[in-house]
C-alpha cells in the first residue's frame, strides 16, 4: 500500500523561503485524496525524516534557486540528484536531502522547487510571489497529481 506525503519545508522568517511551508496548508485546505498526507516540516530535518521514514512516495514543496522566473516550478526526482547537486539548490536542508538520497531504493520522490523572489529576514511572502500566488498553487496542485 502505497503512503504518499506531500512535505513542505522551508523558514517561514525568511519570506519566500516558507513558500513550501505555506503551499502545503493551502492545498490541506482542498485536500480531496485520502491517500496523500500533507505535512509542515518547516526547517526541522529531523521531524521531517521521522514523517517520511515509512513513506512509499515523498513530494518535498520548498524554495529553490533554479534561474527560473519568481514563482516557477521545478521538478527534480530524488533519485537522479546527487547531493552535491543539492548544495546549489538549498543548502539549509542538506542533512534531509543527503538521507532521501540514501533511502532512494525504498523511497520514491521528487523536490517541487519554487524559484523564490526575496530571501531575506521578514514574516511573510513576498508581494511579487503573493501576486503570482493562485497561479502557483493551481500549478504546484497540477503537478502533483501529475506525480501521484
Amino acid at each position: 500500500m502505497r503512503k504518499i506525503i506531500v512535505l513542505g519545508i522551508g523558514n517561514r522568517l525568511m519570506m519566500d523561503d516558507g513558500i513550501g511551508i505555506y503551499l502545503v496548508e493551502e492545498l490541506m485546505k482542498h485536500a480531496d485524496d485520502t491517500d496523500v498526507q500533507y505535512i509542515v516540516g518547516e526547517s526541522d530535518i529531523n521531524y521531517c525524516l521521522k514523517v517520511i521514514e515509512d513513506a512509499t512516495d515523498v513530494i518535498i514543496l520548498d524554495a529553490v534557486i533554479s534561474g527560473n522566473e519568481p514563482g516557477e516550478l521545478r521538478v527534480y526526482s530524488l533519485n537522479n540528484l546527487s547531493v552535491v547537486h543539492f548544495l546549489d539548490l538549498s543548502v539549509h536542508n542538506l542533512h534531509l536531502f543527503q538521507v532521501l538520497y540514501q533511502l532512494k531504493e525504498s523511497v520514491h520522490g521528487y523536490l517541487i522547487g519554487i524559484t523564490p523572489y526575496k530571501i531575506e529576514f521578514n514574516i511573510g511572502l513576498s508581494k511579487l510571489i503573493e501576486k503570482r500566488w493562485t497561479y502557483i498553487v493551481q500549478n504546484v496542485n497540477n503537478v502533483i497529481r501529475q506525480l501521484i
